[in-house]
């Protein structure tokens, strides 16, 4: 009974947000939005019993467990713990009397996030889960704009599906849990891309991706390298084009390079153990740990670990087709597995579809002719491979791959059908459809 008066409260305040995140779109947009709000609101209530008794407390409940005790002690003593639990939440170095495992990392600021959470709404696991949930689903709006604008309108409820209804994809960032503070800085980002790659409002789109990289930056900086990496070829892509068609423009390049290349090198100063010269050193290790590991859900891509990063790169394929294509409905150990395993095998008939009703060569033109599909084709494929050696184990590849996952969806959607000539309203070089606007 102790949670019902702070979950209705959280509940009304989600879905207040929700609705003014969804200012601007149809009534039946705004539909599916509230679907997608029941949708997280259930999940979020899930994660609870099932990080205790389907994982037997996992990282959320150490979260649980710190948070409660930061919130005593910042309801006892405000002056001097909440500068400290607010130094654990950004990195920093603490002064707090009890031992954080994970200080100074991601895990140390879920800790500190969930001391905020029960200092401000009460010590409810649940309430504080659909906080959470709520940051989350205000990023797949942000996500779900930004596809509507550059996808044609015949695709928009399949728009929706991808961005606000895939169930892993909305179960793994529901909660108190990393994917949820990450995905709601990423929707956000991608939404700042596009207002300054495609609209042309470079403020607002640079304050954007800058507020939206701060969370990702905490909590899933990883997401940032394929990310940066996207977005010069989105740059490169829509410049090129908007000039006729795609060729070597020294000044476009350069940018681009810079965005890219150069996005990537910067974050690996701050962030070294993703940086590309240490990449195989780590995957390496995580690989080995994983094969020292029990569990009928772990996974090798090859027989020996490379211990290079050519080596590594050599099973790059493998690692792209695992992430975007498992577990099989055969490997499926447990309930989860199973939800994750019908979802793969969607895609996996979505995928064989193209090839069987479109020819290659038109497939390659379209995503050639458009800015965005290259974006999300860089993407997927970038943060696939990554996630794809990295990961060991099936249940954590299906946790850790979500970001791709509406990306990936949207391609199959629209690579699916025949390519269609632009309507004015898409065509970049005569302006995309505005992102805020209901069509």
């Amino acid at each position: 009974m102790n949670d019902v008066l702070p979950v209705l409260l959280v509940s009304v305040a989600g879905a207040m947000l929700a609705m003014a995140s969804s200012a601007g779109l149809s009534r039946q947009e705004r539909k599916w939005v509230s679907a997608s709000f029941l949708m997280h609101v259930g999940f979020a209530c899930a994660q609870v019993p099932i990080a205790y008794s389907f994982y037997g407390g996992s990282d959320v409940f150490m979260y649980f467990s710190y948070g409660e005790i930061l919130a005593q002690m910042m309801e006892r003593d405000p002056l001097h713990v909440i500068p400290e639990v607010t130094a654990l939440l950004l990195h920093n170095p603490h002064r707090l009397p009890i031992n954080i495992i994970g200080a100074g990392t991601a895990t140390g600021s879920m800790s500190a996030l969930a001391a905020w959470s029960f200092y401000l709404i009460g010590p409810s696991k649940y309430a504080a889960g659909i906080a959470f949930a709520m940051l989350s689903l205000c990023g797949k709006i942000a996500l779900y704009r930004v596809f509507r604008a550059n996808v044609d309108s015949d695709f928009r409820w399949l728009v929706a599906i991808a961005t606000l209804f895939v169930p892993s994809f909305v179960f793994w960032s529901s909660g108190l849990i990393k994917e949820a503070v990450a995905i709601a800085g990423f929707g956000w980002a991608i939404f700042g891309i596009h207002l300054w790659i495609e609209e042309g409002r470079a403020i607002p789109g640079w304050l954007l991706m800058v507020a939206g990289a701060v969370p990702i930056l905490l909590f899933k900086a990883y997401i940032l390298f394929p990310l940066v990496l996207a977005g010069g070829s989105w740059y490169y892509w829509a410049r090129s084009l908007k000039r006729g068609r795609v060729r070597i423009r020294p000044a476009y390049v350069a940018i681009a390079g810079v965005l890219g290349v150069g996005g990537i090198a910067l974050l690996g100063q701050y962030f070294p153990e993703y940086a590309p010269d240490t990449f195989s050193g780590r995957t390496y290790a995580l690989q080995e740990i994983g094969r020292g590991m029990g569990g009928g859900s772990n996974y090798a891509l090859s027989g020996e670990i490379p211990t290079t990063f050519a080596g590594q790169l050599a099973y790059s394929p493998a690692a792209l087709l695992t992430s975007l294509f498992r577990p099989a409905i055969f490997e499926v150990r447990n309930l989860l597995m199973l939800a994750s395993a019908v979802e793969t095998t969607v895609l996996t008939v979505l995928f064989v579809r193209i090839p069987l009703t479109r020819s290659l060569r038109s497939v390659r033109r379209q995503i050639m002719d458009d800015p965005f599909l290259v974006f999300c084709a860089v993407f997927v494929i970038a943060f696939g491979i990554a996630v794809g050696l990295t990961s060991t184990n099936l249940g954590t590849l299906s946790r850790y791959r979500i970001p791709i996952l509406p990306f990936f969806a949207v391609l199959l959607f629209v690579l699916g059908r025949p390519h269609r000539a632009r309507s004015p309203a898409k065509d970049v070089r005569k302006g995309p459809e505005r992102v805020l606007g209901a069509a």
